[in-house]
Order: structure tokens, then sequence, then C-alpha cells
């Protein structure tokens, strides 16, 4: 897969769906994937857009991760979710190019609206809260294998939202999870033969609209007050489940 494979028509589809996913990361902290996936699979089959997201996610966490000055607490508090999360990544991503993605992408869609929902109608809910020594490595398993075998991790926003973190504290874990989670992620599509050199050159390109989007989601965030931000997140991961069911039912 190289740049002069698309058609002017897919690449104007694959720069919008980069550019909407990044925007989104910018303000909520994560939505490359979640958002641009299902936009580009209308042109590109799933592993193809995966491989795309590799540079642009790598390098556009370490600046959220600095941005956000939130790294270290994160690391403190998640240590066990994120090495659950990286477990279950590796097993998961075997199966992303041999399941239906459109069932995953329905399945998934479904459990992002019910659980955000759910958030929504039970504000004051603090089991995970309570209960974050088990719920923490459980939910990293778990998130794992659902985000290796879908390429997207938009579960682990539904788990951070539901927390109710602090704006930037909520950002640096999102950036931090889908940092450690990619590396599984592409070691196994490396490994598999699913990348290579052209592949690698693409996705690093494709960090020119994903620069353009993060920056002026960081510009949004930076304006908006801690209660606006957690609706956002909530409206967002309505419409985020609304795009995976759509997708998985086209």
């Amino acid at each position: 897969m190289t740049l002069p494979d698309f058609t002017p028509i897919a690449l104007l589809v694959i720069i919008l769906g980069l550019f909407s996913g990044s925007l989104v990361k910018g303000v909520l902290g994560a939505g490359i994937p979640a958002v641009g996936l299902p936009i580009m699979v209308m042109v590109i089959d799933p592993a193809q857009a995966v491989t795309l997201f590799i540079v642009p996610i790598a390098i556009s966490n370490v600046w959220q991760i600095i941005e956000s000055g939130e790294c270290r607490e994160a690391v403190r508090r998640y240590w066990p979710f994120l090495i659950l999360l990286m477990a279950g990544v590796w097993i998961g991503a075997g199966a992303l190019t041999s399941l239906d993605p459109q069932l995953i992408a329905l399945a998934l869609g479904c459990v992002v609206i019910a659980t955000t929902l759910a958030q929504i109608f039970t504000p004051n809910a603090t089991f995970l809260q309570r209960h974050a020594r088990v719920a923490n490595p459980v939910a990293g398993g778990l998130i794992g294998l659902c985000s290796g075998a879908t390429g997207a991790f938009t579960p682990i926003i539904v788990y951070f939202a539901a927390l109710r973190l602090p704006k930037n504290l909520f950002v640096a874990q999102m950036a931090l999870a889908a940092m450690v989670g990619s590396v599984p992620l592409y070691l196994r599509l490396i490994t598999e033969g699913h990348m290579s050199w052209p592949q690698f050159t693409a996705s690093a390109l494709a960090m020119i609209p994903v620069g353009i989007g993060i920056a002026t989601g960081f510009w949004i965030r930076k304006r908006i007050s801690e209660a606006f931000f957690r609706r956002l997140v909530q409206v967002g991961l309505i419409l985020l489940g609304l795009m995976l069911i759509w997708r998985g039912l086209s």
C-alpha cells in the first residue's frame, strides 16, 4: 500500500478520517482510530486503515501526555490496567484480520452506547472507584482483547469516562493507554507481515492532517470547563457508538 495506490476520492476520504479522529483526540484524549476507522473503511479495508495510524498514534500520544502534565500520576494510579491491557491487545490482535469486522463493530457500538447511557443516568455511581484494585486489571485485560480485535481503543474511553477523572488526568490516561496498547498491536501486525516500509511512509505522511486536527482540538479543550468536558465525552461516546453500529450494519 503506497499513496499512489489510492484514487483521489479515496485519498480525500482517508484525510477526512484522519483529521476527524485527531480533532476528537485533541479535545477528548482519544479518537483517532475510533472516529477515523469507520470513515476510512469506506474506501480501504480495516487492516490497511489500522496500519496508517501507527506513526500518528505514536507521535500524538507522546505529544498529548507531555501537554497534559499528568503522566506520572496516570502511571502511578493505573499501572495494573496498563500491563493487562498490553497482554490483552496482543492476544486480541490475532483476530483483527480473521474475525468479521462488521460483527465486531456492531457489538462494540452497542456496548459503548449502553455503558455511556448508564453513566448519564447514574451520575453518582462509585462502584468502579470503590473496587479499583480488582476492576482496573480486569478491565485492562478485557478492553485489551476487544481493542486488539477491532484496532480501536474506544472501550478505554468508556472505562475512564465512568471513573469521572479530572480533565487533564483523563486526557493523559487516554494517551498513555493508547500508546502502550498500540505497541503489541503493531508488533503483531509487523510480525504477521501486514506492514512494510511503504506503509510506514504512508503512515508518516498521515501525520500532516493528524497534527492539524490535534492542535485544533488542544485549542478547544483549553477553553471548556470540566463539566462541559465531561458532557462532551458522553456525547462523543454515543456518536462513536452510533458510527460503529452503522459500520457493522453497512
